[in-house]
């Protein structure tokens, strides 16, 4: 009960629409449609409930969020940050990073991007994209590069140390369905120790962990991937950088990149601190060349070089870019038709390996590459040619 009461608490608002006016000109209808299709699903008796309760308890959610937020960054200011969640339906690091980057409130926040961008496009490819192993599958058919597939812990096994005979080499392991960094992390043996992201951890701690990843989802355990020689100075405790890759195309017509972007994993950081866990750099998507990097909790500095080991970034040539893009672009037209898929690859020494595609992949990382004028078109009106009829 308590874990639901959480769950509900964490989701709010739940049709992902704040109080405010619209605050763009495309995305704010198309988002409002989703979240009103959203609540068409629900039973309907619950259809009217659903909207006003969440809109009402939002007001009071939005307000202990901003102000413990406000507290921990410190450098959020509680009664614009407060007033940015409440209007938008973004949680306060959204709010916060979006407002620091681009001067505005939230026009699309994770929630609200997930309810329309599900509802745009083929269902199946969606469904497809959120099962890693069928996404493999799809991808290897199609001549692309995926990571090796080592075992898998079915959910609701037990887990048992080794996991595997290939224990005695780095692994990377992650949920089977879904996106993001929730319970995916590299696993090596050292000296008689386990690292986790180049953390020690005991044996006991260890199995807790992966019993927990194991219990919500059937757990892939995979190689860990090493980036190519040419990019191994901007490797972090045997990370490899992630290409990611925006592929997008308008309705029956052909796929084309959108944008790029290099995420670089910073040291004693862990990758899925989402203000300080990695360096951001926009990629040009005629050259392949690398432009200034930017960590979202100093979206006013720009760098040029790596600040802990000097690595070149701007102006530094991706190996295997092109070779990359037209996987990516090859990726897109395997599946059923969708308008935008995020894909994150490894570029490693056998070529472009691809992790996983993401069609719902976040709005604000989505938006870095413009603040270089490096995107292709407008993500927004791209998204209004797939609204069903």
């Amino acid at each position: 009960m308590i874990g639901m009461a959480r769950r509900f608490w964490r989701n709010l608002p739940l049709d992902g629409q704040g109080l405010g006016r619209p605050i763009h000109p495309t995305l704010s209808p198309l988002s409002r449609w989703a979240s009103r299709e959203w609540r068409r699903e629900r039973a309907s008796s619950l259809h009217g409930a659903v909207g006003l309760a969440s809109r009402l308890l939002w007001c009071i959610a939005a307000l202990f969020k901003a102000l413990r937020f406000s507290r921990l960054v410190g450098q959020a200011s509680f009664p614009g940050l407060y007033r940015d969640c409440l209007q938008t339906g973004a949680t306060p690091l959204e709010a916060h990073v979006w407002r620091s980057l681009h001067a505005t409130p939230h026009p699309l926040p994770a929630r609200a991007a997930a309810f329309l961008q599900s509802r745009l496009g083929a269902p199946e490819a969606h469904g497809l994209l959120a099962d890693k192993l069928e996404t493999a599958t799809v991808l290897s058919g199609a001549g692309i590069l995926v990571p090796e597939l080592i075992g898998m812990v079915e959910r609701g096994g037990a887990v048992a140390l080794p996991l595997t005979t290939a224990m005695h080499r780095p692994l990377f392991l992650k949920p089977r369905h879904g996106h993001g960094h929730r319970h995916a992390f590299s696993l090596e043996p050292k000296g008689g120790e386990w690292l986790i992201d180049g953390r020690i951890i005991s044996e006991p701690d260890l199995h807790a962990r992966l019993q927990r990843a194991a219990n919500e989802d059937d757990l892939l355990i995979q190689e860990r991937l090493v980036a190519t020689s040419d990019l191994a100075d901007l490797a972090v405790a045997g990370r490899a950088p992630v290409l990611r890759l925006v592929t997008a195309r308008m309705p029956d017509a052909e796929p084309f990149l959108h944008s790029a972007l290099l995420t670089v994993g910073v040291p004693d950081r862990n990758p899925a601190h989402f203000l300080e866990g990695a360096v951001h750099v926009p990629v040009d998507g005629a050259t392949g060349r690398m432009l200034r990097g930017l960590v979202l909790s100093r979206p006013d500095e720009r760098l040029d070089r790596l600040p802990w080991n000097a690595a070149v970034l701007t102006g530094r040539p991706l190996p295997d870019f092109d070779r990359a893009v037209e996987a990516a672009l090859t990726a897109l037209r395997a599946l059923p038709p969708l308008p935008l898929v995020h894909w994150d690859v490894i570029l490693a020494g056998s070529g472009p390996v691809f992790l996983e595609g993401n069609s719902s992949g976040n709005w604000i990382i989505a938006s870095l590459p413009a603040l270089e004028g490096e995107t292709a078109c407008d993500l927004a009106d791209l998204l209004a040619r797939w609204r069903p009829c």
